[in-house]
């Protein structure tokens, strides 16, 4: 009992040196929306109301005796665990073992304003716009990143894709694995931005692969900035039930001043279920326009959709308005 306790207070001795090292950085923002919604074939999505989401973040970093550099952190969202995080590496090669965190698929170099349009317009399953399909980057993963031509190349595996939050030591098997691989950058040219990939997640089963592709390239010059890209996916599924979207998009925003900034989105979708395409491409226009007060952002969205989840005659409006206040 003696040697236990001498032992346990080593350890609890080396853990709090350690703290005292790392300096703790506490940030966070809070974000606060309201949207009306309205859609021509559905009572159930038409209505109005309120939106809340607050992060609260905690990070910090250590010289390691080895010369690498450990960077660690989590989030909390609305008081939940969301992202975690322990990095080593150097400022050109790292590792990462975490959760919802780095180099990802789900953001676009497409300029916009405010929200992409997958979020605004959540309208029934209508959000092509962001990757749902085999995005390993939401889940427990590993992932190496390498600092190359003006941007970062990540490759990255989740061995189980449906866990959600595993405890310590948590090992389970879903039958789903997933691999990811993209680059995200300039490739050293000013104003350039790219972003293109590949997940794939392991299908099950009868099941075919899920599979989904990013390739957004922008280009800004001074006040303007354009940009276009295409959305494929497969979802992990049956043959005879498996659903394959491809989104073309675009983007164009105009900074009018140091305050202001306009934006204008448009995304059309074609959707094949089973093999058979739909006979309708759903397709969105969202007007955006954004203030930054200082210590406040303020934005204001309207978005036009036209057959919704490649819906015959199922047009929709969404009008939304965002604060964001970080700290």
């Amino acid at each position: 009992m003696k040697n236990k306790l001498l032992l346990t207070t080593a350890i609890a001795s080396v853990a709090f040196a350690g703290s005292t090292f790392a300096e703790t950085k506490i940030g966070g923002n809070l974000e606060q929306t309201f949207q009306t919604q309205s859609e021509d074939s559905s009572d159930a999505n038409t209505g109005r109301g309120f939106g809340a989401e607050h992060n609260i973040s905690l990070s910090a970093s250590k010289d390691l005796d080895n010369g690498l550099t450990a960077k660690y952190g989590t989030v909390l969202e609305d008081g939940v665990a969301d992202t975690h995080y322990l990095t080593v590496g150097t400022d050109t090669v790292s590792v990462t073992v975490g959760r919802d965190t780095g180099n990802n698929l789900s953001s676009t170099a497409i300029p916009h304003i405010s929200d992409q349009a997958g979020t605004i317009v959540g309208l029934s399953s209508a959000t092509y716009d962001n990757i749902e399909v085999a995005n390993a980057h939401d889940k427990e993963h590993i992932s190496l990143d390498f600092k190359v031509a003006g941007g970062t190349l990540t490759g990255r595996y989740a061995p189980d894709m449906d866990t959600a939050r595993p405890g310590d030591s948590g090992a389970t098997d879903s039958g789903k694995s997933a691999t990811e691989f993209l680059y995200s950058g300039s490739l050293g040219v000013d104003g350039l931005s790219l972003r293109v990939g590949q997940s794939k997640e392991t299908g099950e089963g009868a099941e075919e692969d899920g599979k989904a592709e990013r390739y957004d390239i922008a280009y800004n010059f001074g006040q303007f900035a354009v940009g276009i890209g295409r959305d494929e996916s497969e979802s992990a599924a049956a043959t005879a039930s498996q659903e394959e979207t491809k989104t073309d998009k675009a983007g164009i925003t105009f900074a009018a001043s140091d305050t202001v900034s306009l934006g204008l989105n448009y995304l059309e979708t074609e959707r094949k279920s089973g093999g058979a395409k739909d006979a309708n491409d759903e397709e969105i226009v969202m007007v955006s326009v954004g203030y930054n007060f200082g210590g406040l952002g303020l934005e204001m969205t309207y978005a036009e959709v036209e057959n919704a989840v490649n819906a015959a005659n199922t047009d929709a409006e969404i009008f939304q308005i965002r604060t964001i206040q970080k700290f």
